[in-house]
């Protein structure tokens, strides 16, 4: 945990509400998101001693089962009670649509102040604060405003704001889920035929004031006020570059990555 509150720039202290804000506001901002491992063919950790090892003292990032496991664990060890929970990503599709697979992790936190949603691995769109959970209320965050829907079945759905229209990111339940779960989910993910982590580059990180991605060679940076600065990268080393210094992602022991990079964005 100490190496953990180090790299984020947190100082502990009482398992409060103000402490849950500063925790999940320093690791977005701190610690990317990203796929090289399920893009390059390479199985993620989810223990937690290789989850630590990669995003902590590895200087990588990762997708929701390595931040939010890292996540969950540094919440217990603080004295918060937590519990996992698992979603059905939703994000690009319509109530109509069939069901997804439940492969994304958050974490429930428990406060005085009642339960949070904390979700350290959505990406681009994923909330950088805690969320209280609660129906309907509107939660402004630097980055967007979201809220909770629920219909009464144990279901909730959890949506972001964009322009004036509300887009559903996943829905869940708060039934713990056990680690085997999760293996489940992060397995079909890295090995699927048809898994966008397997199939195109991705990267998130936000700042206080914006929040940079990557999608395959096309890299953005969406500021806060509403400004959007977009740029097509030429080769994959640019590419990589951007990975070291746009995202803070250590790339020299993912191996492959250059040539994984040119046969799927430039081939």
């Amino acid at each position: 945990m100490a190496a953990y509150l180090d790299r984020t720039g947190v100082t502990p202290g009482p398992p409060d509400l103000a402490l849950l804000h500063r925790i999940v506001r320093a690791h977005v901002t701190t610690i990317p998101f990203e796929n090289l491992d399920p893009f390059t063919g390479i199985e993620p950790p989810l223990d937690r001693a290789g989850v630590v090892g990669k995003l902590v003292h590895g200087h990588r990032g990762g997708w929701c089962f390595e931040h939010n496991r890292l996540l969950h664990d540094v919440l217990g060890d603080l004295g918060y009670r937590v519990t996992p929970v698992v979603g059905r990503v939703r994000l690009g599709l319509t109530d109509d649509d069939p069901p997804t697979t439940r492969t994304h992790r958050m974490t429930l936190v428990e406060t005085a102040e009642g339960p949070f949603l904390a979700d350290v691995g959505f990406g681009g769109t994923g909330p950088s604060e805690p969320l209280r959970l609660v129906p309907g209320a509107v939660q402004p965050t630097a980055h967007a405003e979201h809220r909770f829907r629920t219909d009464g079945t144990g279901v909730w759905t959890q949506q972001r704001r964009r322009g004036g229209d509300w887009i559903t990111q996943y829905t869940f339940d708060l039934t713990p889920v056990p680690d085997v779960d999760y293996a489940m989910g992060s397995w079909y993910l890295t090995h699927h035929p048809e898994s966008p982590f397997r199939t195109g580059l991705v990267a998130a990180r936000s700042g206080p004031d914006r929040r940079a991605t990557l999608n395959g060679n096309r890299y953005t940076v969406r500021h806060t006020d509403g400004r959007a600065v977009e740029r097509e990268l030429g080769t994959p080393a640019e590419v990589i570059g951007v990975l070291e210094d746009g995202f803070g992602i250590d790339t020299s022991g993912v191996t492959g990555l250059e040539r994984r990079i040119r046969a799927t964005h430039f081939g």
